[in-house]
């Protein structure tokens, strides 16, 4: 008996879990939503890393232009009034992601280069529309960055031959995955910082000299 109602308890978990796993897949299914999972992911991310006076979210990095990415780093312009944004933009290409993964999962090989490709093509439109929208130097860096939310989405991407270069070279932008960007970000806070110690000691150089002075 005891045996009998650890397996009903285990069926019961079972169902459970199918059920979660069912309200998952609805709502990655929704583009919108999936969207919404990037950016959260993405702010968390530049949270947990970067003060919230190193980056902004909705910028309009091009000057008189309605278009705004969704999130922006703040780098050292003329003046604290006019920084140079790097910026950065959250991609959830789901659909054509799935579609790869089942064929690996089929071993069909017609499929997942067809599925391959789709998912290179949707890359390079996301690529060619942050160019297009966000990038505009000298109000902004040479570059901008594309966030894929997922590892297994990044390693697929490169694994498309030249797709990482070629999207550097023609659309100045370039492909992150959550850890490179993490990298990313943890070297840009590294060079804040050293800006930081910099202005201080010729603040307190510039001090001393005054006080000499006097």
């Amino acid at each position: 008996s005891e045996r009998l109602e650890l397996v009903h308890k285990g069926l019961g978990e079972m169902h459970a879990l199918a059920a979660n796993v069912g309200d998952l897949k609805k709502v990655l299914t929704n583009v919108k939503t999936r969207g919404v999972l990037g950016e959260v992911q993405l702010a968390a991310l530049l949270d947990q890393i970067l003060t919230p006076d190193q980056y902004a979210t909705n910028v309009a990095t091009r000057p008189g232009s309605k278009d705004r990415v969704e999130f922006a780093i703040r780098l050292p312009g003329q003046d604290a009034e006019h920084p140079v944004w790097l910026p950065l933009d959250a991609k959830f290409p789901t659909e054509d992601y799935q579609r790869l993964q089942a064929a690996q999962e089929t071993a069909d090989a017609t499929a997942m280069e067809q599925a391959a490709k789709a998912l290179e093509a949707r890359v390079r439109l996301e690529a060619k529309t942050i160019a297009e929208k966000y990038i505009e130097p000298p109000f902004t860096t040479e570059f901008g960055l594309l966030y894929l939310p997922t590892e297994g989405l990044y390693a697929e991407a490169l694994r498309r031959p030249g797709l990482f270069e070629s999207l550097q070279r023609d659309h100045r932008v370039v492909l992150c995955g959550p850890t490179t960007l993490a990298a990313l970000l943890s070297s840009l806070q590294m060079g804040f910082r050293t800006l930081a110690i910099e202005k201080d000691r010729k603040s307190t150089r510039l001090n001393s000299s005054h006080s000499q002075q006097s």
